[in-house]
């Protein structure tokens, strides 16, 4: 990564997809007003997309480097391969079945540059969550997400579909684990790891890309058997996701429920905090993992319980929270219900310790 230039690298790996990826490397030329290279990898295409790969390289515009592979190697040695290739003081690795909208990585990194903390960066998409309705089209969408310019949602890990990352991350951290081989997980050991070196994650909330969810993986054998290996390795270094819950009953204490909502986010899990309906919401932080729930006033308890009840076979909660000593009789009455250890009165500390200690368990 010698002579870097103040600009941006992307990154994409390309294996067959023909329409999807003329699709793709259209919307960024047409989107993208600052200075740009595309780092194309051609993961041993077939001959015709090989062919338009080439062509495009030969236009120089924009500016196109290609690296060919005789064989399929793999989406993240493909990356790698790119991240060795860039030069630029930040670098975008995008998948090819994605569509970029007006402004899009101006604005990923304008949010990049004002928060030096933030390491690596994705764009709103319907792989996030935000998806267009159905009367609104793609660009359309991403025209009313403007008024958001500037702010960002922190973020527990960051998908590889589309990723901004600063190239100091690469320096200190290295790669991506090629041992994810194929693909699965391995975006987000590399921003476990990346947070271990002290960078932020986050979401560019005003700047937009589309993506065909799965187009590349569609092509493979046994999706399910490379995925939970992936998952098992990836568990055995990190640990799993845990969900929680804060049940807010009574006079909140604001302060101690956002701080901790907010460090076990941070921590790699994800808390739902449940609020009596027209309640104060006591959490500040704008995170992916802190997620509000607004439940009927007049039976909070019964309601919070039920709506654990129909969480428990998909997405369970394993550790519920509260201040409320009645309340917290009641759920450990009810735990056959739902299934979740209760802590009363928490402390940032227990409910730190509580979610490492499961986070090591077996599902």
């Amino acid at each position: 990564m010698k002579g870097m230039r103040e600009a941006c690298d992307i990154i994409i790996p390309v294996w067959n997809q023909l329409d999807v990826t003329k699709d793709c490397v259209a919307s960024i030329v047409k989107n993208t007003d600052l200075p740009f290279r595309l780092i194309v990898i051609d993961n041993g295409s077939d001959r015709e997309t090989a062919e338009y790969l080439r062509a495009r390289a030969g236009e120089k515009l924009p500016n196109v480097r290609l690296v060919r592979n005789e064989t399929n190697l793999g989406f993240v040695k493909a990356v790698n391969q790119g991240l060795e290739a860039a030069d630029a003081a930040y670098v975008c690795v995008m998948n090819n079945d994605t569509l970029a909208t007006a402004g899009w990585l101006d604005e990923m990194l304008e949010v990049m540059k004002s928060d030096p903390r933030l390491g690596i960066v994705n764009p709103s998409s319907n792989t996030s969550g935000q998806i267009p309705p159905e009367e609104m089209g793609i660009d359309e969408y991403a025209a009313s997400l403007k008024k958001y310019a500037g702010r960002t949602q922190e973020l527990n890990t960051c998908r590889g579909f589309c990723m901004l990352i600063r190239t100091e991350v690469i320096r200190r951290i290295g790669l991506l684990d090629e041992r994810y081989s194929i693909g699965y997980f391995e975006e987000t050991d590399f921003c476990k790891r990346a947070q271990r070196a002290g960078f932020m994650l986050g979401r560019a909330k005003a700047a937009y890309v589309y993506h065909e969810e799965g187009t590349s993986f569609k092509a493979l054998g046994d999706r399910q058997s490379i995925f939970r290996e992936n998952e098992r390795i990836y568990f055995k270094r990190w640990g799993r996701l845990v969900r929680a819950a804060y049940l807010v009953d009574g006079i909140p204490q604001k302060d101690k429920i956002d701080e901790i909502a907010t460090a076990a986010a941070r921590g790699g899990h994800q808390m739902l905090v449940f609020i009596k309906r027209g309640a104060q919401y006591p959490v500040k932080t704008d995170h992916f993992d802190i997620r509000k729930l607004e439940v009927d006033p007049v039976f909070f308890g019964a309601g919070s319980v039920a709506q654990l009840f129909k969480r428990r076979k998909k997405k369970p909660v394993e550790v519920v929270l509260t201040d409320n000593g009645v309340l917290g009789g009641f759920l450990k009455a009810t735990k056959l219900l739902h299934g979740a250890d209760v802590i009363v009165r928490p402390e940032k500390e227990e409910v730190l310790r509580c979610l490492g200690e499961k986070s090591r368990q077996p599902k």
